[in-house]
This record gives structure tokens, C-alpha cells and sequence, in this order.
């Protein structure tokens, strides 16, 4: 499936069944994410879809993978009704990356014809991060979430955890991410 993927704009998969955030080994998922080059929208497996895409909720942390995440959703993005971009402890990843403040992305997708909002989040515990982010987007009313895959050293998430494999084992929504 990997070297098919390759050749698609878009892969579109259920979550994994069984999968965990505390497993070492690595899911069918995050090998898909790994090899292929491609985004994946990871569709959770109990929860009923109406709509995908009319209100996108962009995770933003300034990373190579939130970049990517962005660009790989750009004409998911444009076509929405609303996007939110949604950034947790904005001052951590400002310092880290040398980032520019929320609004340059804000003004980056208006530039795509997005109508977006941006909204900053402080003083979120490390651990609970993607719980964060889905509650805040069911809170918005949104239907797919946008994310970075990996934004620490794989094994390194792995093993001490993180956003990405916390996103793919307590999935709530729809979420588009990229590697």
C-alpha cells in the first residue's frame, strides 16, 4: 500500500484498530505517514461524519511538520467555510523555532481566500495537548483537524509520548496530517 499511496494526492484511512498512545511498536498509520510522502486523513472508527472540511481547525506550533500539514490541506483549506488556526502555549514554540507570532499564518491562509480566525491557548500541560486541541475543535464546530505528524524525533514520541500518537489512538475527529 505504501508505494501505491505514493501516487495519490490524498490517502484517507480508519483509525487503527487497538492502537494506543503507550505501544512501542509503530502503527500501520504512522508507517504510512513515514514512507509515503503523502498526507493521510485518519477517519476515527465510532464516530458518524456529515460533513468533512467545512470548518477546518489548523493545530499550529510552527514546525517543518505543521508547515507541511498546512501546505499538504492548502486546497482543503481554501474551499472551507471556516478556518481556525489554533495555537497551544504560542510562547514555547515562539521561543523554540525563533516563530513568528499566530497572525503571519492567519494572514498566510486569508491570502488563499480562507476565512480564518486565530485563537492562542496558554498554560496547556505538555501531556495533554491533543486532548486539547480535539476539545477545543469540537468546541469550534469543527469537522477536520490539521496537524504535523512528528514534530519530536519519532522514537523519541514514541517512547515518551506525544501529540501525534495521542491524536492517532484517542481520535475524536477527523484528522488530516502530514510528515
Amino acid at each position: 500500500m505504501p508505494q501505491h499511496a505514493r501516487f495519490a494526492d490524498l490517502c484517507i484511512l480508519s483509525q487503527d484498530e487497538g492502537a494506543t498512545d503507550t505501544a512501542t511498536a509503530y502503527t500501520f498509520s504512522e508507517q504510512l505517514l513515514f514512507v509515503t510522502g503523502r498526507p493521510v486523513i485518519f477517519i476515527p472508527a465510532d464516530v458518524p461524519l456529515d460533513t468533512l472540511g467545512r470548518h477546518i481547525v489548523v493545530a499550529w506550533n510552527s514546525s517543518r511538520a505543521s508547515v507541511r500539514a498546512v501546505n499538504d490541506a492548502l486546497p482543503l483549506i481554501e474551499r472551507a467555510e471556516r478556518v481556525t488556526v489554533l495555537a497551544v502555549n504560542p510562547a514555547d514554540f515562539i521561543d523554540r523555532y525563533g516563530a513568528l507570532p499566530l497572525e503571519r499564518m492567519v494572514e498566510h491562509l486569508r491570502r488563499h481566500g480562507a476565512s480564518v480566525e486565530g485563537i492562542w491557548l496558554k498554560d496547556i500541560p505538555a501531556r495533554s495537548i491533543g486532548d486539547v486541541l480535539q476539545t477545543e475543535a469540537h468546541k469550534l464546530g469543527a469537522d477536520l483537524l490539521v496537524a504535523g505528524a512528528f514534530g519530536h524525533p519519532k522514537l523519541w514520541e514514541k517512547l515518551m509520548g506525544g501529540v501525534t500518537p495521542d491524536l492517532l489512538a484517542n481520535m475524536t475527529l477527523p484528522v488530516l496530517m502530514s510528515y
